[in-house]
């Protein structure tokens, strides 16, 4: 099956009108500074999930992908697993109204909410979609919430994978949320991923591959020496800098078989384009690939 391809029209993922370089000059200033971080996220000046209180988000999402997982296995998915979910965690009471369970939320900062009713609001929805979702009014507080859907967060990086036992996760998903994991750091996570993942498992990853700063792949021109350390990582402008091809085969190293369902591409190549740092060593033709969703499944050990 070839993958659904889309051409992204002009000004796509363009942000602020400001130039690229002025927007990283002014991120990069701020990391400078070393404001904690809970003031930054309450100026407006970083933030997770900024579309994560929406229907189709909160519900419309997950039920597309418990009934991808239903289509190729004729029933629901047993164990969840959703990487970097941010403020998504709320999509508990969803996966639950679904007949997922356990639900597990892995991420590198705890951004979700803490009000039940956050919680409470998508059981509301999904038992008006005809969903048995639990009752979540009476929680005292987010962790009996998650309880009730059968739901954990665990925030960390790989001491968090610890706790998830071998072989246990059916349905593994990420929304751009990859990109954003440190380029070493990457291996170690997919043959996490491997670990945990059951014999009948399906990934569903949605990735970004433009630059996060002005739609195009204007930061492939710094040097590994910069871009990997420490300033770029407190800015929030780190991305891998990884194209399609890259990540699939990171994905193959690490015992997936992949296949791309949904691609966006650029009509013409982003500013950016062709000026890589050499040793990204990154394949032309990824230039032309701003998102693409991606199905991982364990290949036979």
């Amino acid at each position: 099956m070839l993958p659904r391809t889309d051409m992204l029209p002009r000004g796509y993922a363009a942000g602020a009108a400001l130039p690229w370089w002025a927007k990283i000059g002014g991120k990069l200033a701020i990391a400078a500074l070393r404001l904690p971080h809970g003031l930054l996220r309450r100026a407006g000046l970083i933030r997770h999930s900024f579309v994560a209180d929406t229907e189709a988000r909160l519900l419309g999402e997950p039920m597309a992908h418990v009934a991808r997982f239903v289509a190729r296995h004729g029933r629901p998915p047993r164990g969840v697993l959703e990487l970097g979910p941010g403020r998504m965690v709320t999509r508990a009471a969803a996966y639950a109204a679904l007949g997922c369970g356990p639900v597990t939320f892995v991420d590198v900062e705890d951004d979700a909410p803490r009000e039940v009713e956050a919680y409470a609001r998508v059981a509301d929805l999904a038992r008006a979609a005809g969903l048995p979702a639990p009752a979540l009014g009476g929680a005292a507080d987010r962790e009996a919430a998650l309880a009730a859907c059968d739901a954990r967060l665990l925030i960390g990086g790989a001491d968090a994978f610890a706790r998830i036992p071998d072989a246990s996760v059916e349905l593994v998903l990420s929304d751009v949320a990859l990109e954003h994991v440190r380029r070493d750091a990457l291996p170690g996570l997919l043959a996490e991923l491997r670990r945990i993942s059951a014999p009948a498992a399906l990934g569903i990853h949605a990735v970004d591959f433009h630059d996060h700063v002005g739609g195009a792949l204007n930061t492939l021109r710094f040097p590994p020496s910069f871009w990997e350390g420490g300033l770029v990582a407190r800015s929030g402008l780190y991305v891998n800098r990884l194209g399609l091809s890259q990540l699939r085969a990171a994905f193959a190293a690490a015992g997936f078989t992949t296949r791309v369902t949904e691609i966006r591409r650029w009509p013409e190549p982003p500013a950016g384009a062709g000026h890589a740092h050499p040793a990204l060593r990154r394949p032309g033709e990824d230039d032309l690939v701003a998102f693409a969703r991606i199905e991982a499944e364990p290949a036979p050990r």
